[in-house]
């Protein structure tokens, strides 16, 4: 094989007897995950890429997420706080090791801030009407009798309903709140709380008084197709409502006590 030319001629002479160049390198650390841009809460599967021959052990490091570290070579994590995270692979051979680190490799973004506000109660006769009291606006409500954001009471029937408002943030991030939504016969007696607060004359003309043996803190006045047409502050036992204004109907009206109950009274207007 004298003379030899160049070292390229001398490595491919010995690679043809069957002589392969050992690799200076060794082993080297790599990885990668199906997703890095994640929002709080996701599971992430990460894979070794790493190269080289006899690799015995793989140890990982994950900043913020849930485990902190693992020795199995293709692990899954949770990432449930919103920031930048590095990840770090450290993987060994009987001859050699090698670490790698990326710095700020896993983004988790922030979940938005999502509220529903009370509802109010809903008589059964009621017409369908819009849903209202998410935010951030845009989002979606979701339960019984609820068709894109319109609330049908008859379709829900009596009784108490899990309302749910869904939102999701341009990152793609989800939350939700819910309220229960409770629908009422309307029928000017509250079975649960029969007596304690009264609603005279009923049929009405001018005038109604309400009477409650806890104080009023509320009253509210609905069409029935649950327009809010009067709200007020009572803080008294007592109330006496001008009904002159409101056209012959019938009409319901939420009455809230300073014990935290809530009365719904039909109330027929000549």
């Amino acid at each position: 094989m004298w003379p030899i030319n160049n070292t390229q001629t001398f490595v491919n002479y010995f690679e043809s007897n069957g002589i392969e160049q050992a690799s200076c390198n060794g082993i080297t650390a790599a990885f990668s995950v199906d997703d890095s841009d994640v929002c709080p809460g996701t599971t992430v599967s990460f894979t070794d890429e790493s190269n080289g021959e006899g690799i015995t052990a793989w140890t990982w490091t994950f900043e913020g997420g849930d485990p902190e570290t693992s020795t199995e070579q293709n692990p899954s994590v949770v990432y449930n706080t919103p920031g930048l995270w590095d990840v770090t692979l450290a993987i060994t051979s009987e001859e050699s090791s090698d670490t790698l680190t990326i710095d700020d490799f896993m983004e988790v973004f922030e979940s938005p801030d999502v509220t529903l506000d009370t509802f109010e109660v809903a008589c059964v006769y009621w017409e369908p009407y819009e849903l209202t009291g998410g935010t951030p606006e845009g989002g979606v409500y979701s339960g019984d009798g609820v068709t894109d954001g319109i609330f049908d009471p008859e379709e829900a029937g009596i009784g108490d309903h899990v309302i749910t408002y869904t939102y999701t943030s341009e990152d793609g991030c989800e939350n939700s709140d819910e309220q229960t939504l409770t629908v009422d016969e309307c029928t000017g007696i509250d079975e649960t709380n029969q007596g304690d607060v009264k609603i005279y004359p009923n049929p009405a003309n001018d005038f109604v008084t309400v009477t409650s043996k806890t104080e009023i803190s509320s009253l509210k006045v609905y069409s029935y197709t649950g327009r809010l047409l009067t709200n007020i502050s009572v803080n008294n036992y007592s109330y006496r409502l001008n009904t002159a204004k409101y056209v012959a109907g019938v009409y319901s009206v939420i009455i809230k006590t300073s014990d935290d109950k809530t009365t719904s009274k039909r109330l027929i207007i000549r």
